[in-house]
């Protein structure tokens, strides 16, 4: 039974063995408008990186991994959650939840980009107040992660 049974994930085949030794990381993605006002501009947003959902010790990526591209002529905001090599990322919550802006899939998104994570924001939702929280699951082991400053160095913009 162990590590022969699969069970469909998306696009790929796990192992039960794989499922049960997945690592979680967190992040937290804390976008806000400068002064309290409104504007063309993308919204700030500041990156914490958390071993856990409830990490009291979240620790604040000292550098900005935010860029603006265009998208069918319009601006659109990425921010690299930093997950470089997981099998996965996704939102587990957004903040305010009743958002009037922010909707999943059309005015915000996590996409893979190369071996990379990127949370989109384009629209209204690109200059407002919101805040998410994302978990990246990792199927190597603990062991095998590299160390916030060989993380905070390797953002990169993707296109």
């Amino acid at each position: 039974m162990f590590g022969t049974e699969t069970v469909d994930n998306f696009d790929s085949k796990l192992t039960y063995l794989d499922i049960c030794n997945i690592i979680s990381e967190w992040r937290e993605l804390v976008c806000k408008v400068k002064d309290g006002k409104n504007s063309k501009d993308a919204s700030k947003c500041e990156l914490l990186l958390k071993e856990t959902e409830d990490d009291p010790n979240a620790r604040k990526v000292p550098v900005d991994p935010c860029f603006d591209e265009t998208f069918n002529g319009q601006p659109r905001h990425y921010c690299n959650i930093l997950c470089p090599g997981a099998a996965t990322a996704y939102r587990i919550t957004r903040f305010p939840q009743n958002h009037k802006t922010c909707f999943s899939h059309y005015t915000y998104r996590i996409e893979r980009l190369g071996d990379d994570f990127f949370m989109w924001r384009d629209g209204k939702c690109r200059t407002t107040d919101i805040h998410f929280t994302v978990r990246c699951e990792f199927s190597s082991s603990r062991v095998d992660f590299i160390t916030d400053s060989e993380l905070i160095a390797g953002i990169q913009n993707p296109f």
